[in-house]
């Protein structure tokens, strides 16, 4: 399995979770790579420059690398564009979108990644395994919005009480839970 962390707006590599996370992943999980790279301008981002720095690192997602693609905010309809973009060889394992959203939220400065609707069927097509987890107070973004992205994906949804946009803000500096459900997803690969 490869693991690809990708950060909130304003964020960076080690931001909320995403650095202990990294850390835990490699000790904890049969993993052979953890990417876990600072996107450009994050405080004023553009998908495209996100989308660059995603393929300079890995030039084609193939699907025989299990490839584990986890986002956080504005992480998440990032990944949704990069499977977007995939060709036919190109597959991820499993998505997992914390916080996500994918329709505007009012907000200027990112609204780049959401400004056209998603290719819902291609990315469905494109991910194995999808998991959706946000909390049931998120001041950004409500229940509602995760409840829609699961059904147009068939995803599975988790519902965290009382985690607010599950980042440091809101007392995640770790999240172990999230590990437990990645160690499930090795321990599935490991029995295939």
């Amino acid at each position: 399995m490869k693991f690809f962390l990708f950060h909130c707006w304003g964020g960076d590599g080690k931001s909320c979770w995403s650095g202990w996370l990294k850390e835990q992943s490699r000790v904890q999980c049969p993993v052979s790579s953890v990417l876990n790279p600072d996107f450009p301008e994050t405080n004023s981002p553009k998908l495209e420059k996100w989308l660059a720095k995603t393929r300079s690192l890995v030039p084609r997602f193939d699907s025989s690398d299990n490839w584990v693609l986890v986002g956080h905010s504005l992480g998440c309809p990032t990944i949704l564009r990069l499977l977007e973009t995939f060709d036919e060889r190109e597959r991820a394992a499993c998505i997992i979108l914390v916080a996500g959203f994918a329709k505007d939220l009012g907000i200027p400065e990112i609204r780049n990644f959401v400004d056209r609707d998603f290719d819902w069927e291609k990315i469905k097509k494109k991910a194995g395994k999808i998991i959706i987890i946000n909390s049931d107070n998120d001041p950004y973004i409500e229940l509602a919005e995760a409840k829609r992205m699961q059904k147009l994906l068939g995803a599975e949804l988790i519902v965290e009480h009382g985690a607010g946009h599950i980042n440091e803000g809101a007392g995640f500096t770790e999240y172990p839970h999230l590990l437990e459900i990645i160690r499930a997803l090795a321990g599935e690969k490991k029995a295939k």
